[in-house]
């Protein structure tokens, strides 16, 4: 299902299974430097146990040539006539003691230092351990930081998507109102129109009557008839007169719809 948010989503697995992939690089890698140490470790004791075998057995040699009846020491004591003396007995003891003391302090400088290598064995286990928390605890630190940028990515295409909707709607209202104004424009151009038609049509049946009343004058002043003939003549204007108003009054109501009773006003009442 389409949340919106797939890219988002997209680079938010990306991420995290890029720094899953380091932790398991760092964790290798830390395990790898503290098996070389140990294993380094584990070398010197092997060495220390070699050495102390060496020393151990030298010291039996040692021991067995000053002590063996044949040895120089016992020689000494048979040219002298001890061979079988009380004396040479003690030597044989103290030389035994010597030994037996020099093998216990050998293999106790050596547990020692095992002990001691064991120590550090242990040492860089840990601190093996406490970098790969170290490790983890920079990883964790990182991912809060994506998942805040992952919010604020968020909240940002929230409000770009709201912002674009406010700015649709804006767009719409304008586009409407302007439709709106066009349309009263029109409404008014039409009726300026018309109002220019009828002043038109006003200015011809103005001018129609004064050229009546001025062909009329005319005939007035130009003939020197009777009464009568005037008064004929004044009829015939007076019927041409209204002929003409006739047209103009059937065009303007045509043009304008206006009634009847508002365009009498134009016909004296």
């Amino acid at each position: 299902m389409a949340t919106g948010y797939e890219d988002l989503d997209t680079l938010v697995n990306q991420q995290n299974n890029l720094l899953n992939q380091q932790e398991q690089k760092q964790t290798d890698l830390i395990n790898q430097q503290t098996q070389m140490q140990v294993d380094e470790l584990n070398r010197e004791k092997e060495k220390l146990d070699k050495e102390t075998q060496k020393t151990t057995s030298g010291l039996y040699s040692s021991w067995q040539k000053q002590a063996n009846q044949y040895g120089a020491g016992m020689e000494q004591l048979a040219q002298q006539g001890l061979a079988n003396s009380g004396y040479a007995e003690s030597t044989r003891t103290a030389l035994y003691n010597t030994y037996q003391k020099s093998v216990t302090d050998t293999l106790n400088n050596a547990n020692e230092l095992k002990a001691d290598y064991d120590f550090k064995i242990t040492q860089a286990r840990q601190n093996g351990s406490v970098q790969q928390a170290q490790a983890a605890l920079d990883l964790y630190s990182q991912r809060l930081q994506l998942l805040t940028q992952n919010y604020e990515l968020r909240q940002n295409r929230e409000q770009y998507l709201y912002q674009q909707e406010r700015d649709r709607i804006s767009d719409q209202q304008w586009q409407k109102s302007f439709d709106e104004q066009v349309r009263q424009n029109e409404i008014e151009n039409q009726w300026r129109q018309k109002e220019f038609d009828y002043q038109q049509q006003r200015d011809a049946v103005t001018d129609s009557q004064w050229q009546q009343q001025f062909n009329l004058s005319k005939k007035k002043s130009s003939s020197g008839s009777s009464s009568k003939k005037s008064g004929n003549l004044s009829v015939s204007g007076s019927s041409e007169y209204e002929d003409a108003y006739a047209k103009a009054y059937d065009y303007l109501q045509e043009i304008i719809n206006v009634p009847k009773s508002v365009l009498g006003i134009f016909k004296g009442g």
